[in-house]
């Protein structure tokens, strides 16, 4: 019977909203995780932008004022509070945002949100002109085109597979086999990377010369061709040094000792180079690794 280790729960919002900080803070954006102060008026909106619809909510106070500083000496507080959503929604655009990801065509269902009501939890908060901007709800579409690799994947390894051919058995066939056999098969010449074909091959005096398919990659495998192409991870839990006297004596049930830090250094690898280390967690019911080190390399290597 496998038994599963006790591991840490990572609540799936959490997770969510902690990488979307990431991403953003990777492409330059001003954010981080923040609890909306208690104190205050804030303006709850919807927004539909070009990833999906998503929240946020802002200080109606530091809005207002950065918009129309004076307001204040000329409004009395009862106007404020009865025209300031409709204000709110009456401009086209009330709130500027970073593009790449909380872009938005327009805002609905513009709302007064009593600060004791909301979520006591971090939040992704973005720094705009018009105040800090908390995301309370996520866009559900998160895809976006390939970045340009970095250059420490530039040393990760790819298997380039030459297939000469194939050809199909049933299993007696299969079964049936034997020495001096003579097996035939339809040849097909396939140039073979991450499991993709990507061109194909002819025999030349010298070896082989590739015909790389320009539909799926360019001439010169650039940057952006490759940088799609799947990478296969392994993730090992441990490393043991043994003799072949010990191999020799594994049997069932057999127990292997690891460490008690083995959860939470837990190996990744490309092929035989280590990438990142991270510990061993639980989200939504399924097994993960929460990255805790990168191994990305000198900046300008």
């Amino acid at each position: 019977m496998t038994r599963t280790p006790l591991l840490r729960n990572v609540p799936r919002l959490q997770y969510q909203r902690s990488q979307a900080v990431a991403r953003w803070l990777r492409d330059g954006h001003p954010v981080q995780l923040s609890r909306v102060p208690r104190q205050g008026r804030y303006i709850s909106f919807y927004a539909q932008g070009r990833l999906g619809l998503w929240q946020g909510l802002i200080d109606s106070d530091q809005w207002l004022h950065s918009i129309w500083p004076q307001w204040s000496k000329l409004l009395g507080r009862s106007f404020v509070d009865n025209k300031l959503f409709e204000l709110f929604s009456l401009l086209e655009r009330p709130l500027e945002l970073p593009p790449q990801w909380l872009d938005y065509q327009h805002l609905f269902d513009v709302q007064s949100v009593d600060a004791a009501a909301l979520e006591a939890a971090d939040l992704p908060c973005i720094a705009t002109d018009q105040g800090p901007c908390w995301v309370l709800g996520l866009p559900a579409d998160t895809a976006r085109e390939p970045r340009a690799l970095q250059p420490w994947t530039r040393r990760l390894e790819q298997t380039l597979r030459v297939v000469l051919g194939e050809t199909e058995l049933n299993p007696l066939q299969l079964s049936r086999l034997a020495e001096g056999d003579v097996l035939m098969f339809r040849q097909r010449c396939q140039l073979v990377l991450a499991g993709r074909r990507i061109g194909q091959f002819t025999f030349i005096e010298e070896g082989l010369h590739m015909e790389l398919t320009p539909e799926e990659v360019t001439s010169d495998l650039s940057e952006c061709a490759v940088s799609a192409l799947p990478v296969k991870l392994q993730f090992v839990l441990a490393e043991l040094t043994l003799s072949m006297a010990q191999l020799n004596d594994f049997i069932e049930q057999q127990v292997l000792p690891l460490g008690p830090e083995a959860l939470q250094q837990v190996e990744v690898r490309v092929g035989e180079q280590s990438i990142a280390i991270g510990e061993l967690v639980r989200l939504d019911g399924r097994l993960g690794l929460e990255l805790r080190e990168v191994y990305r390399g000198p900046v300008n290597e």
